[in-house]
Parts: structure tokens; sequence; C-alpha cells
């Protein structure tokens, strides 16, 4: 039945009593809620509709299992090897089968139920899960954990992902009906994220000095609870499958054809190359700062604290300004940021610092893959998204074992030195290449 204005909002006439208010307010349905939320869109407006706010909740404990996870398998593979191009091992292998087979994982993303591919995925990864926190559980495992286990652990990881970052991505415009909400909820899955990058860490830091690192990958399987659940919930329509000649190379084709949509990926593909794999020498920084497993915590917390906060901005205010600056701008603050922490010398320094960089890092992220979701087609969403993260997670494999094998030779501070001068230079060079088009467009 339909409910009139009185009743979606509290009676203010001086006959009614507080306590009347109040429980007028309280039978308040969630539907009505939302629907009052949806008439005033604002930095939640996305978390107004059901399917999205179990999604949201339920990634946000997966998520902190992961990065619990993350931090765990750096810190483990740091003290069984001493060596900063194991670590760049780790990266790449999570990361180079998402580019031998994101392709296949967009065209499947086309073509079948992404909740059904979704659950799939996410009951993978907690089954690999589990097997690295028994491999590292001593007292149960007859094999010690060694490095290449985690590295294998990894890579198998990588191919999941494969399939599930493309669903994922495509996935959201299901949840909100709305193609106003769109921008709002890109936003707030990267708040969610980088609330979870903070709260994983912390939690990883506790955990490692109270008990192990198998307790971190423990708690990573269970958290895929949450995720497998709010996706079972969901209220959707009857899937529509799709024909099955849906061809890979459209994807492809679109982004060549667009040059807007083109420069932001290759943009992202630098950054990924030169800027974001600074977090494979975290580990370093912290053996460099003699802060141990806390102070390498604190890194990941710090920098996971400013992506949160550059989330809620771009959730708060992204709207209001315009996207170019947003990507540019950030790239261009991300580059600086690492500069500025390869000159820093006191602990910290580089925690602000480091903040600073989690701050930029996710305005330019998040700002262009915004970007490319408004721009892209709806029947091209997981084929370019496929494309998306193929070139973002080639390229941060690439950059992984790069900037390992670089601060293997030349140091970290070297090495973060020197990826952040190329990343700014290719950034300009973008950047003029986009203003000299917009000149032309013009004119």
């Amino acid at each position: 039945m339909k409910e009139s204005q009185d009743e979606l909002l509290p009676d203010q006439s001086p006959g009614v009593s507080d306590r009347e208010e109040s429980r007028r307010t309280d039978r308040m349905s969630q539907a009505q809620i939302d629907t009052v939320m949806r008439s005033t869109p604002g930095v939640f407006y996305a978390l107004s509709f059901r399917n999205y706010k179990l999604f949201f909740v339920g990634q946000l404990v997966s998520v902190a299992g992961t990065w619990m996870q993350d931090v765990a398998q750096k810190w483990v593979v740091w003290e069984l090897t001493h060596s900063p191009a194991w670590l760049g091992y780790v990266s790449g292998a999570s990361a180079i089968p998402s580019v031998l087979f994101s392709i296949w994982g967009g065209q499947v993303a086309d073509r079948f139920s992404r909740r059904a591919i979704l659950v799939a995925t996410q009951t993978f990864m907690m089954i690999l899960a589990f097997a690295l926190a028994y491999l590292a559980a001593a007292r149960f495992s007859p094999i010690p954990l060694q490095a290449w286990h985690v590295v294998l652990i990894a890579a198998l990881n990588g191919i999941v992902n494969a399939f599930n970052m493309p669903a994922q991505q495509a996935f959201v415009p299901e949840m909100v009906d709305d193609r106003k909400a769109l921008g709002n909820a890109l936003a707030l899955n990267s708040l969610r994220f980088n609330v979870a990058r903070v709260m994983g860490p912390m939690l990883a830091g506790l955990v490692l000095a109270r008990a192990s690192p198998a307790a971190c990958f423990a708690l990573n399987g269970f958290s895929y609870l949450a995720v497998i659940l709010s996706l079972i919930m969901m209220q959707l329509p009857a899937f529509v499958a799709v024909d099955h000649r849906v061809s890979v190379t459209e994807g492809f084709r679109y982004i060549w054809s667009e040059r807007r949509v083109f420069r932001t990926i290759l943009l992202v593909g630098i950054s990924s190359l030169f800027a974001w794999p600074l977090s494979t020498l975290f580990p370093v920084f912290a053996h460099n700062f003699h802060v141990g497993k806390g102070g390498y915590s604190a890194i990941m917390s710090s920098n996971g604290l400013g992506a949160a906060i550059g989330g809620l901005a771009l959730a708060a205010f992204g709207s209001r300004l315009s996207r170019r600056l947003q990507i540019y701008g950030g790239s261009f603050m991300f580059c600086l940021t690492l500069l500025l922490l390869a000159q820093a010398q006191l602990f910290i320094v580089a925690l602000v610092i480091l903040v600073l960089s989690g701050f930029a890092m996710i305005v330019f992220g998040m700002s262009a893959q915004t970007q490319v979701q408004e721009d892209v087609p709806d029947e091209l969403r997981g084929r370019v998204m496929a494309v998306y993260a193929l070139v973002f997670n080639g390229f941060f494999a690439i950059g992984g074992m790069e900037i390992g094998a670089l601060a293997q030779r030349v140091t970290a501070v070297n090495a973060v030195r020197a990826n952040a001068l190329i990343c700014i230079l290719v950034t300009a060079l973008v950047f003029a290449w986009s203003t000299a088009d917009r000149r032309k467009r013009r004119t």
C-alpha cells in the first residue's frame, strides 16, 4: 500500500509528544528510509539500495580478511628469505594469472550470472586461504611452510581473481538501479576497500604478535563466508542468458576507438607499472626503519587510512569536481608522494607521507575506474572491465617484479625514486595529449 507523506516524516504538530514522534520514526520501514535517502542523494546514497548494502557489508568483512592474509604472507616470505626479489615474486604470481585469464573472465561475466560467478570465486578463494593456513600451522602440517608455497597459492588466487574481478566490477550497476548512483557506489566501494585496508593490517599486526601467520590465513578463510552469504541473500531479477557468440575482442576494439577511455586505461597501466608496486617493498621499509612487525602493520594501515579518506572524499565531493582534475591531479600527487617517501628520514614522517600517498592513489584510481564505467555501454561492460583488470594486474605483476629486482640492486629508496620520476614524466605526456585533444575538439 502506498504510504502518505505524513507517514514518511515525523508529525510536527504541537499536540504530538516527543515520545509519540519517536515511536512514529521507529515504525518507519527500511523501504521508507531508503525512499527518503534516495530523495536526497548524499555521501551514502548507494547504500539505500538493499542489494548494494548487503554487498558492502559482506565485502567489508571479506576484504579485511584478505588484507590480513596479504600482510601475513609478505611478512612470512620476508622472514623466510630476506629478499626483496622474493617479495616481487609473490606480487607477480598473484597478478600474472590475471593477465592470462582476465579476458576470458570478462567474456564469462557478460555471458553468465554475475552473482553465480562471484559465489563460485569466493568459495575457491576461501578454500585456498584454509590451505595456506594448514601449511603455515606447524602443529598440523607435516610439511614446513616455504616461500614457494606462498607464491603457488598466490598464483592460484590470481587465476580465480581473473574471473572474480570483471564479474564484480560489472555487477555494481545491477545492484543500484539508478544511473546517478553508479559513481557514488564506486566511490563507496573504494571507501569500503580502504576501511578494510586499515582494519586488516591492524588486525594482522595484533594476530602476528599474539598468535601466528596461520591464524591470519584462517581468519581470512572464515571472512569469505560473509560475502558468500550476502550474495545469496540478494533479491535480483532472473538472469537472462546472453548469446554464446559473445566476442572477447569487442572490449579491445571499443577501448581503441574511444580515445578518452584509452588514455584513462593507459594512465592506469603506467601507474600500475611504476607507482602501485611500492607496497611490494613495505617490509623492506619496515626493516630499514628498524620497526619490526608493529611498524610494518603501521605502514600498511597508514597507507590504507589515506586511501579510506580518499574514498570518503570522492563519495562526498566527487560529483562537484571534474573527472579530469581528479584523474590527472590524483596521478601527479600520487607520484610526488613517492618521491617524498624516498627522501623521508624519520619513521613518523614516512607514515604521514604514506597517508597522503594512499589518498592520492585512491582519488586517481577510483576516478579513472568511474570514468570508464560511466562511458562503457552495458552490453560491453564485462569485457571492457576485463581489459581494465588485465592492464592493472598485468602491469602490476611486471612492476612488482621490476621494483623488487631494482631494489635488490640499487636499494629500495633509489628504486622508488626512479619509478616515481618515470611515472611523473609519462603522466605529463598523457595529460598534454588530453589537452591537445580537447583543444582540437573545441575548434
